[in-house]
């Protein structure tokens, strides 16, 4: 008659050609184990055989619990292998495309930096140029300078010419004195000299001599008054071209900066959009390295999950050790007892994620955690 172990022993076999197509490799390593078990507990030449008046109820009894052991244990240990080895794929897949993002990113920052260098005049051609046409100002401002110290020049003539004339002034005032009090001494004379008046002719050529003077000066005031008038007019049409020059300067001085500044505004928005634009890019960059930084935590939890089942299936064999012990002792043989692995399994949960896994729940996506609140182990 066949062992009960051998009977485990296809049972264990079973499980592993229905683990090969439901569970994978993982499913498959496993029940390999659990075939090694049966196997190595029948090397006991005692534990072989069954005398034939055995109870074939409590054999059957025995390979129902072993199959009903392997269905319980397998498929969690299996739905937690899986689970891990999704989470490592898809995290994995995830940190792949987020760092191929970033560097995109800093791809098309440069890219557009170099363009932006290439495509436009470096900033110092650009100051060289506003360097010479500023310097082309600064000439049309001497030349209006120059202009005016000329002018200047022009009105300091101006000023002397008035004090000649002044002078010339004064002279004719004093003739004209002069010439009253002769006359006046003619009157006085003329009245004392009656008919006579001999006086009167002396005091008559002195006033005519007087006369001739006044117009003489008079024609002078008139010349030197002309040539004042002249001067005066000549200044006027050197201040109007100077101001008029000025104007033109000005006004292209004005347009030359304007240009100038137009120019270094334009560098400056330039600036300014490519500053936003690598703000921009470094906000997206510092957010796809926090979730990339995230899903690097996903070897914390595999790691305990995964230890947690090690630890699991390292309490199989001494079960099932324990198991041949008390048959040797007593003579009776005990099914396996699922529950008891089990909770001794469950009690190393420390996630909830395990707890779900573990009873087979449909587990929720994760939730993408702030920037604020990422912790790193």
């Amino acid at each position: 008659m066949l062992v009960p172990f051998g009977f485990a022993a296809a049972g264990a076999l079973g499980t592993v050609v229905a683990g090969w197509s439901a569970y994978g490799w993982y499913t498959l390593i496993w029940a390999t184990l659990l075939l090694g078990a049966a196997a190595w507990l029948t090397r006991d030449a005692g534990f072989g055989t069954v005398s034939a008046t055995g109870d074939n109820a409590m054999i059957d009894n025995y390979l129902a619990a072993r199959e009903r052991f392997g269905d319980a244990v397998l498929p969690v240990w299996c739905r937690h292998i899986e689970n891990s080895r999704t989470q490592m794929e898809e995290a994995v897949s995830d940190l792949a495309g987020r760092f191929s993002s970033i560097v995109d990113k800093l791809d098309n920052a440069v890219h557009v930096s170099s363009a932006d260098c290439a495509g436009g005049a470096s900033i110092t051609d650009v100051f060289s140029h506003s360097e010479t046409r500023l310097g082309s100002v600064v000439t049309s401002m001497k030349s209006a300078m120059t202009s005016k110290q000329a002018m200047l020049a022009q009105i300091k003539d101006l000023e002397r010419f008035t004090r000649e004339l002044r002078g010339m002034a004064e002279g004719v005032a004093s003739i004209a004195a002069q010439t009253n009090l002769l006359a006046l001494n003619a009157a006085i004379e003329a009245a004392r000299a009656g008919p006579a008046g001999r006086g009167f002719a002396v005091v008559a050529q002195e006033v005519r001599q007087l006369s001739m003077r006044s117009a003489e000066t008079g024609k002078e005031i008139t010349n030197r008054v002309g040539l004042i008038s002249s001067a005066i007019l000549a200044a006027s049409q050197a201040a109007d071209q100077s101001s008029e020059a000025e104007d033109k300067s000005m006004q292209s001085a004005e347009g030359m900066i304007e240009a100038v500044l137009s120019e270094f505004r334009q560098i400056t928005d330039a600036l300014v959009e490519q500053s936003e634009q690598l703000k921009q890019n470094s906000v997206g960059i510092q957010g796809e390295v926090g979730e990339a930084l995230v899903q690097l935590q996903f070897q914390d939890r595999v790691s305990q999950v995964m230890a947690h089942v090690r630890e699991n299936m390292e309490r199989l064999l001494p079960l099932l050790a324990e198991n041949r012990e008390r048959y040797n002792d007593s003579g009776v043989l005990e099914p396996l007892d699922p529950d008891r692995l089990m909770h001794e399994l469950q009690k190393t949960y420390a996630m909830a994620e395990e707890h779900a896994v573990h009873s087979g729940a449909r587990l929720a996506a994760p939730a993408a955690a702030e920037a604020d609140e990422i912790t790193f182990f």
